[in-house]
Order: C-alpha cells, then sequence, then structure tokens
C-alpha cells in the first residue's frame, strides 16, 4: 500500500515553524542593519559637523582683523573684537549669546570684478544650545541689513570663548591701550560639551602668532 501524494499535520506544522524561524532571523538581521547604518550615518554627519566647525574657527581666525565697526550712529567706536558680554546694535540678543565677533579678510572678489571690499564682519554666537555663524557681506553692518546665518552644530552645553595673550587665556579681549591701538589676540578657543555629552575644543591661530592671512 502506497501513501496518498501530500503531507501529513506533522510535515506541514514542521516546514511552517521552519519558515517562521527563518522570517524572524531575516528580520531580525535587516533591522539590525538598518540601526548599524544609521549610527553610521549618524557618526559620519557628527564627524562633518566638527570637522567644518573646527575649519571655519580656524579660518575665521587666520583671516581677523583688528578694525573697529561703524556703529549705528555712523561713527567707528565699534570694538575690533567683542566677547560674549557685548550686545551688538539692531539684533535680538539674549544673555551671553554672542561668543566672538570680529573683521576678517579673504572674502574672494578675482579682479576686484565686483564693487565691494574683501573685509566682512563675522559673529559667532549661540541660541538655545545651537551655534551660528553669522556673516555681513560688508564689514560695517547698517542698521537694517541682516547677516548670513549658518547653523553648525545642535544640542550644545556650556559653550565658551576664551582668548589668549601670551600665555594667558581671558574671558574677554584686551581693551585698547593707551595709543587706541587693538592688540590682537595670539590664539582664540571655542569650548562646548556636544550632544553626545564629550567635552569638544577648538584653537585656533591668529596672525600675531603666525596664523596665515
Amino acid at each position: 500500500m502506497t501513501r496518498d501524494a501530500g503531507f501529513t499535520l506533522v510535515e506541514v506544522m514542521v516546514a511552517l515553524s521552519v519558515f517562521a524561524l527563518i522570517g524572524t532571523m531575516s528580520t531580525g538581521l535587516l533591522v539590525t542593519t538598518i540601526d548599524a547604518r544609521e549610527r553610521q550615518e549618524a557618526a559620519i554627519e557628527r564627524l562633518s559637523q566638527l570637522q567644518q566647525v573646527r575649519a571655519l574657527w580656524r579660518d575665521d581666525a587666520a583671516h581677523m582683523l583688528m578694525r573697529p565697526h561703524r556703529t549705528e550712529d555712523g561713527g567707528y567706536g565699534g570694538a575690533a573684537l567683542s566677547g560674549r558680554s557685548v550686545t551688538f546694535f539692531s539684533l535680538d540678543d539674549e544673555a551671553g549669546g554672542h561668543l566672538a565677533a570680529f573683521t576678517r579678510r579673504g572674502r574672494a572678489n578675482p579682479g576686484e570684478a565686483a564693487d565691494r571690499s574683501s573685509l566682512v564682519r563675522v559673529i559667532w554666537r549661540v541660541e538655545n544650545g545651537v551655534l551660528l555663524r553669522e556673516t555681513w557681506l560688508s564689514a560695517d553692518m547698517a542698521p537694517a541689513s541682516r547677516p548670513q546665518t549658518m547653523v553648525l552644530a545642535e544640542g550644545l552645553e556650556d559653550v565658551s570663548v576664551s582668548f589668549r595673550y601670551g600665555r594667558n587665556w581671558l574671558d574677554a579681549p584686551v581693551r585698547p591701550g593707551s595709543s587706541g591701538e587693538v592688540p590682537m589676540p595670539d590664539s582664540i578657543r571655542l569650548i562646548y560639551t556636544d550632544a553626545l555629552g564629550r567635552e569638544i575644543e577648538h584653537i585656533a591661530l591668529t596672525v600675531a602668532a603666525g596664523g596665515s592671512s
């Protein structure tokens, strides 16, 4: 006697169990792969963000210029280099929001084709844990003008800037001496705690310490 073609109930149940196990393992592997990819992409984004902040901080410092800027009333009484204690005109400023502000060289103008200076005004500031870099296309900010704003990093805490003169790190720039000249710091330092709780430090040399101009 031969058995009718087909599978027994036990064989069907075993086959379904095997398929279910394979499906569960495949789903788990897929989820693990997706999670790993997302973590890798997040790590790459954080690294790119870190490199961008460092590159811009160093470039701004290397092209720093000790030039007083024009104030709202048209005079040139604006500080050449300001720290976080200064409130700037025509800006909504939170306490301690501004970190550093100065004029810098280096805006490209090949063959002086455009009728403008190569100088720009740069302000680094933090707002609600977001690190921002603002640039004005003119070194002297008009009251009605608005900057180009770049978001550099988010989720930051304990953000601070300090200025090195000789061997001393100061929380604020040195004020003009009796001659009226404003000393340039040898380097500037940006410190913050990132979204992962890591303390990040960026130190950039200025022309006074041999930084490129």
